[in-house]
């Protein structure tokens, strides 16, 4: 059962892969990427779905984590063990959410993960719980990992929406053609 959910989630993020390649403009993946001007006057460009599940897939792999713990991590479900605490790092990191530096971004995060919440809302418990959270820690991962738990509500109702979206896109295309190519050496 477990290798059919990853082998599932696998053919879903092959299928999301393949279909953004073919259909550039598409947005059924979240909005397209837009550069909003923080307050520094830095640039950032927000991830669309499938770009965060690439870099997951990317830290999951870089790290060499077992890929059994990958549709835990798309539910939300982060251990507190090192591997998890260095995926936690390794993601946020590279959708330029958190540095090493700085800590967590909370403009970003809601950029990315706030889906037309209250701005003041996120900000206020956001910054509460990064003021209980952040503390002198010598191991990088474990302070990314206190930090980024801040936003894991925020993180798991992005994932289920863009899941939600991505299942739904399958479907349509389904519909439209009749069959999914799965591989891509099948639609020669």
């Amino acid at each position: 059962m477990k290798s059919f959910a990853i082998g599932s989630l696998t053919v879903l993020l092959v299928f999301s892969i393949a279909l953004g390649s073919t259909k550039a403009d598409s947005t059924i993946f979240g909005h397209d990427p837009v550069h909003y001007q923080m307050p520094a006057a830095s640039t950032f460009v927000v991830s669309d779905f499938l770009q965060f599940l690439q870099t997951a897939v990317t830290c999951l792999n870089k790290l060499r984590i077992p890929e059994e713990r990958f549709p835990l991590y798309l539910a939300g479900v982060f251990p507190n063990c090192p591997e998890t605490q260095c995926f936690v790092r390794c993601l946020s990191a590279n959708l330029h959410l958190y540095c090493d530096e700085t800590g967590s971004d909370i403009d970003r995060h809601y950029l990315q993960y706030g889906m037309g919440q209250d701005y003041n809302c996120f900000r206020q418990k956001a910054e509460q719980c990064l003021a209980a959270n952040t503390s002198p820690c010598n191991d990088p991962c474990e302070s990314a990992y206190k930090q980024e738990l801040c936003f894991l509500d925020e993180f798991r109702k992005y994932v289920d929406t863009n899941m939600n979206s991505l299942i739904a896109a399958v479907a349509v295309e389904k519909a439209e053609n009749g069959v999914v190519h799965y591989n891509m050496l099948a639609r020669c």
